[in-house]
């Protein structure tokens, strides 16, 4: 999803009509009657095709070349064109879907080689000569192996797939690659799992939409190259019976009769249009059905979604705390002075020119699939005002936020009113382009993975910037290239000054990575940066400090401030109630899609009055020195939670022992240095916390203790011998003993398949159970993380993202490892929800006495569960040591920015 409503689209979501006030929208009857239409075209050509030589009948004597009598005339020749228009369509359909067939079985297995490989010579083995052959016009292709192999419908189906297979060959790939590389494949190989469930089971399953729609635009271009060669005399004889034929030899006498030009091309023109249509509501259909689930779509999506489908609580359940419909008190005056935005500077938001609040929402209501997921919210938002949305998983703030784009998730269907800078919003009518900013709270959907980052950020700015002021009269050819060279300075400049703004490097080897060449909290800056060059009036932050550290936290707080104060009206949804306490105006809590308190943000946060927003406030956690209380479920009701550092676990033989640990990541034919030289240790159920920096090394030596990342140099050891570097050369007790739990739970699951399922597998292939009783074992496992046998039944998209998280974890502990390691595992998670899967962490660690790895940037959570703290920075350890010294008397200062925010934190909004 862009963070630029109307830069660029915003995801794959379902655009739907405006409906009515309290009324909910249907499907829209376009999309039947475009189905409707597409299903007759189609019918047509295909029956006359396949039963046309049935109803031609015996050959008639010829009569006069193009003789207006009879049904549709008489052809070049003499012929009834009714009956060379019957027979004339077998060749055309069948050689162009038997050259459509070919293509991909060849070209798909080719696509998905060189997708799965991890040998990049594997890659360009098989890309370069599709490639070589891509590089040849196809019409030229066609001429020349016509007119080398001999003629036949065999031959033109051969070389019809030929041209057809580079492309087939290249779509495979690229729709491959993401499932190929992504955290649901890493975690298959976690537990090596089979190559057919690998390739076959999760690849081509998740890229089966991508392939759908090429194949209808791949039998369309079939059916043109056919009726080309046709056209040329290759396949088939001049005479022919066929559809292009006919074209190609009537078109003389067009003005004569022109039914012998009009029936055939009508009838390929059907043909086409049809197949087209059908595919795309096929496409549709699909996406409505699996849409939250496609491996192919990591767009982001609201929590509530998953409540609702697993049975949650509706908004009419909600309780007495909260009746549906309850407004929100009117805008107070923002606070503090607004400053005027510099007219040169980019990235600024231009004040608002009348006294209208930006954003007003009346009455918003959303369901899908027959439940609610708001009723009746209202809010509104004044220029230079913070809105904070805040709540538990599957509250709806998401949903309200997209709202405000014009925007809903896959088969929810919005009610109610929206107005965006005075205009009405709504799915059929978003806001203008450049109206409101959008930080998604799954960074890597709102980016682009194939353009670099230098070019899409000149882009925006591009887009954005302010017209260049021309002095009167026809400009000189210098005074041209004067304006074209300050432009460009001006847009380099724009996006150095956002880069520093969002704490990233504005050097060239920065702007010319990949987004996937970035962190997950550089990603999410990136997408911030982007928001701001946009100069929106209105910006809506979805969790923008998911995976930041304390510093980048801070900073986040002080811009989104920054811009409140410069006239930018920002609706923030947000699980992080210091970034709520440090920016927030005004504060609207909800619950099961319904607003259960509403008011000053100072007020709601010292005195809450409802029930659900106190059980909220009161699972965050605060720094003091009061020992925390052990948790004794993993699902029990939270209670007030004060975070201290644990005592250090008892000394002994380590459990893991890394030396001198070096990596890097390939930039081009270069490689940068990650990680330098990191020694570290974890005894058996002690608790080693990694934290820094976002893009500091903690995930890349995360990884490559797991295996799923080479290292250059250095050794991992596990009880006093060494680990091979990769998981392919590792064994199968080596991959039991060392299990990692991935940031993105969700992404970490195939999305066609239930949770029970995929978790059972980690039994099946490391511990060598049968499959009923791995799903025996795997359902004890997820019951002692407090996950029912009807919720683990389910398909990853109807389970919140906790309830995954601790599926994740599951599946981690149904190997029975040694280290477990934890990458951000509370991450984007509500307070609640965060608290409990921390204890069920702690709980599990006692009970199987496991050496636990966490990276984090959490302070809290480091505070509840380590007892050794390793800091990195830039890829080396600049401090380690207990965790008690570290969170109360660290030495290096950067160890106290991230372990004491207290001392560089931003403060409560005045």
């Amino acid at each position: 999803m862009s963070p630029l409503r109307g830069f660029r689209r915003v995801g794959p979501l379902r655009r739907h009509r405006p409906v009515a006030p309290g009324r909910l929208a249907g499907r829209p009857a376009g999309s039947r009657l475009r189905l409707a239409v597409g299903v007759a075209l189609l019918a047509v050509p295909l029956l006359v095709a396949v039963a046309g030589p049935a109803l031609a009948g015996d050959a008639a004597p010829r009569g006069r070349p193009f003789d207006p009598g009879g049904a549709f005339g008489t052809d070049f020749v003499g012929r009834d064109v009714l009956r060379q228009a019957l027979l004339g369509g077998r060749s055309v359909v069948g050689v162009a879907l038997a050259a459509t067939a070919l293509a991909y079985l060849a070209g798909v297995p080719l696509g998905l080689l060189a997708a799965l490989t991890r040998r990049r010579w594997v890659d360009e083995l098989v890309m370069r000569p599709a490639d070589l052959l891509l590089a040849v016009p196809s019409l030229i292709l066609l001429i020349l192996l016509a007119a080398t192999a001999p003629r036949g419908p065999a031959t033109l189906v051969g070389i019809v797939a030929l041209i057809g297979l580079p492309e087939v060959a290249r779509i495979s790939r690229a729709a491959a690659l993401p499932l190929a590389h992504g955290p649901a494949m890493e975690a298959m190989r976690l537990y090596r799992e089979t190559w057919w469930r690998r390739a076959v089971g999760h690849v081509v399953t998740g890229s089966r939409r991508v392939l759908l729609a090429d194949a209808g635009v791949r039998f369309v271009g079939a059916l043109y190259l056919v009726a080309t060669a046709s056209f040329l005399g290759v396949g088939v004889a001049p005479d022919a019976a066929d559809w292009a034929v006919m074209v190609d030899r009537n078109r003389a006498g067009l003005l004569l009769q022109p039914w012998s030009v009009l029936v055939p091309a009508a009838l390929l023109v059907a043909l086409a249009v049809g197949v087209n249509l059908v595919a795309d509501r096929l496409l549709t259909t699909r996406g409505d059905a699996t849409g939250r689930a496609a491996a192919g779509e990591d767009t982001p999506r609201d929590d509530a979604d998953h409540d609702a489908g697993r049975g949650g609580a509706a908004p009419e359940d909600a309780g007495p705390g909260g009746p549906p419909g309850r407004a929100v008190p009117g805008p107070r005056p923002p606070a503090g002075p607004e400053r005027r935005a510099d007219p040169a500077a980019a990235g600024r938001p231009t004040s608002p020119v009348d006294s209208r609040p930006p954003v007003r929402v009346v009455g918003l209501d959303a369901g899908v699939a027959g439940r609610r997921l708001l009723a009746g919210v209202s809010f509104t938002v004044a220029a230079g005002e913070v809105l904070a949305l805040v709540g538990r998983s599957g509250s709806g703030k998401t949903t309200a936020g997209r709202a405000l784009l014009g925007e809903a998730g896959p088969g929810v269907r919005l009610a109610g009113r929206v107005e965006v800078a005075g205009r009405p919003v709504s799915p059929a009518t978003p806001p203008p382009p450049g109206v409101v900013g959008y930080v998604p709270q799954q960074p890597s959907a709102a980016l682009n993975p194939v353009r670099r980052v230098g070019a899409v950020l000149r882009e925006v700015a591009r887009r954005h910037a302010r017209p260049v002021r021309r002095t009167p009269g026809r400009p000189s050819r210098d005074a041209a290239a004067r304006t074209t060279v300050a432009g460009r300075e001006a847009v380099r400049r724009a996006v150095a000054d956002v880069l520093a703004r969002v704490d990233l490097p504005a050097d060239r080897e920065f702007l010319r990575r990949f987004p996937h060449q970035l962190s997950g909290g550089q990603q999410q800056r990136l997408v911030v940066a982007h928001a701001l060059l946009a100069r929106a009036r209105v910006l809506v932050a979805d969790e923008p400090t998911t995976g930041q550290d304390s510093l980048t936290r801070r900073d986040v707080a002080h811009e989104l401030r920054a811009l409140a104060d410069a006239g930018l009206a920002v609706v923030l949804l947000s699980h992080d109630l210091h970034l709520v306490r440090a920016v927030a105006d005004r504060l609207v809590v909800l619950d099961a899609g319904v607003v259960v308190e509403a008011g000053a943000a100072a007020d709601v946060l010292a005195a809450p009055r409802d029930e659900r927003t106190r059980r909220l406030l009161a699972a965050a956690p605060a720094a003091s020195t009061a020992p925390a209380p052990a948790a004794s479920s993993a699902v029990a009701p939270a209670a007030p939670r004060v975070a201290v550092p644990r005592a250090a676990a008892p000394a002994g033989a380590p459990a893991l022992r890394v030396r001198d640990l070096a990596a890097g990541h390939r930039a081009g034919a270069r490689r940068r240095g990650v990680l330098h030289a990191v020694t570290t240790a974890v005894a058996p159920g002690g608790c080693l916390a990694v934290v820094g920096r976002s893009g500091s090394g903690k995930t890349t030596f995360a990884r490559c203790v797991a295996g799923l990342h080479p290292p250059r140099g250095g050794t991992v050891g596990l009880g006093g011998r060494p680990l091979a570097a990769t998981l392919d050369r590792r064994t199968r007790a080596d991959l039991a003993a060392v299990q990692y739990v991935f940031q993105d739970a969700r992404a970490s699951f195939h999305p066609h398949r239930s949770v029970l399922e995929q978790v059972s597998r980690a039994a099946v292939r490391l511990r060598a159970l049968p499959p009923a009783r791995a799903r025996d074992a795997a359902r004890r496992v997820l019951g002692e993380t407090g996950l029912t046998a009807d919720v683990v039944a389910r398909r990853p998209d109807r389970l919140s993202g906790g309830e995954l998280q601790r599926a994740a974890l599951a599946r981690a502990l149904l190997a029975e490892p040694r280290v477990v390691i934890c990458d951000e595992i509370t991450s984007g998670l509500d307070t609640v929800s965060r608290d409990r899967i921390v204890a069920l962490v702690d709980r599990l660690r006692r009970a199987h006495g496991l050496a636990l790895v966490v990276i984090s940037h959490d302070r809290d959570v480091v505070a509840r569960l380590a007892d050794h703290v390793v800091v990195l920075d830039a890829g080396q350890v600049v401090e380690a040591g207990p965790a008690s010294a570290l969170l109360t008397a660290a030495r290096h200062p950067l160890t106290r920015a991230l372990l004491h925010p207290s001392e560089t934190g931003a403060g409560p909004r005045p």
